[in-house]
């Protein structure tokens, strides 16, 4: 397995720049979420990639990029083996965030993906943007409602 995972990177590596056409062809989309917590602790999150229904994901992984000053990252990957879903066109992975303090900002990530259309395999990156509240106004969203759509809705 540690093969694929070494292949998978070298063709994310070195394919990027040459390749970015392709990576940029078709729909593709990824969300994080964080459900809302009245208190510091542990928090609990999600982040899932979608790509084309002609398309399917053969790896994938999440790196977590930028967080808010009073979140700790317990893990700054979260690896193709830790995917809580995996479908050819949408993996998930879950993930927890430890909250020091109250607050709310954004956590922004990336999903890393091989992509496969056909034969054809390439690297894609998903850029993943969440919105994480601890406190009172934690209460006033509702558990597990939907974050805001990355691309506009549209």
């Amino acid at each position: 397995m540690r093969g694929i995972a070494r292949v998978a990177t070298f063709c994310l590596v070195a394919s990027l720049p040459a390749r970015a056409d392709v990576a940029d062809a078709g729909p593709h989309e990824g969300v994080l979420s964080c459900e809302p917590a009245t208190r510091p602790g542990r928090v609990r999150c999600d982040a899932t990639a979608y790509v084309g229904t002609d398309e399917s994901i053969a790896w994938g992984d999440v790196v977590l990029l930028e967080t808010p000053p009073f979140i700790s990252v317990l893990r700054g990957r979260i690896g193709p083996h830790d995917a809580t879903m995996r479908t050819p066109t949408t993996w998930r992975w879950e993930f927890a965030l430890v909250a020091r303090a109250v607050g709310d900002g954004e956590v922004v990530g990336r999903a890393r993906l091989v992509v496969c259309r056909d034969k054809t395999c390439s690297p894609r990156e998903v850029p993943l943007v969440g919105h994480v509240v601890i406190g009172a106004e934690a209460s006033s969203t509702p558990p597990g409602s939907s974050p805001p759509r990355l691309d506009g809705g549209k």
